[in-house]
């Protein structure tokens, strides 16, 4: 960071002070605005490119199809605010990507800007030459139970089965988000072509999803008071 920047920086912490706003505030507003601050950077978007033009071409010559897709969404979490460990090991499971949120970001409160995210997340790569259907979605359910983590990250490329919300592979990531509270977020070859053309970035995609999800399962709204409760209240207090 040079002189002018480390100028701007200082004259946005003290806008935020004075406007009693928090850093983690501030980028909670960007993402819900899918704003191109959170883009990737240059060197980021480069690499993403290289990989992201051999996957359209099918050119598997240095890399295999399912490893380019590693590669891609490694780069979609590569920068400070995260730590990435590729390829973990578990005592029964092999992990493509475990991230978590950095020293960094925890300090600066940066990931209470995306509470989706918890304290830490499993990314699949799946690139398929067909929908993923319901049963890797079921096991990749129970990948995300054994490691204790609320949200995973499933890069399908074809996306998952489903001719409808409730139906197949996205029925069955409803129905664990509704009984388990685990929420698994799809991000597929349109969402990955959103990003190369730079029209959004990995954390909005991600937070649009995940909020997406938890209004299909909200039945909040369905639930009323029973004329009955007021007289069932009162028949069990004289119990």
């Amino acid at each position: 960071m040079d002189i002018y920047q480390e100028q701007i920086a200082s004259n946005i912490e003290a806008q935020l002070m004075s406007a009693g706003m928090t850093l983690s505030q501030l980028v909670q507003f960007y993402g819900s605005k899918n704003s191109a601050l959170l883009n990737l950077s240059a060197e980021q978007y480069a690499q993403f490119s290289r990989y992201y033009d051999l996957l359209i071409a099918q050119d598997y010559s240095t890399f295999s199809n399912g490893k380019l897709l590693e590669n891609i969404t490694s780069v979609l979490f590569q920068n400070s605010l995260f730590y990435i460990r590729r390829n973990c090991r578990t005592c029964t499971n092999e992990l493509d990507l475990l991230v978590e949120w950095s020293e960094i970001s925890r300090l600066s409160l940066i990931n209470q800007g995306f509470p989706c995210f918890g304290d830490s997340f499993i990314c699949e790569c799946k690139n398929y030459s067909s929908a993923v259907d319901v049963t890797y979605v079921g096991k990749f359910f129970s990948l995300l139970h054994l490691a204790n983590t609320y949200l995973g990250i499933m890069i399908a490329w074809d996306g998952i089965t489903g001719r409808n919300n409730w139906k197949d592979a996205k029925g069955l990531i409803r129905k664990i988000a509704l009984g388990a509270h685990t929420f698994i977020v799809i991000i597929d070859k349109h969402d990955l072509q959103d990003i190369y053309e730079q029209k959004t970035n990995i954390f909005s995609l991600v937070n649009e999803k995940y909020q997406a999800l938890k209004n299909d399962i909200d039945y909040s709204q369905y639930v009323k008071n029973h004329p009955a409760e007021k007289q069932l209240l009162n028949h069990l207090s004289d119990e």
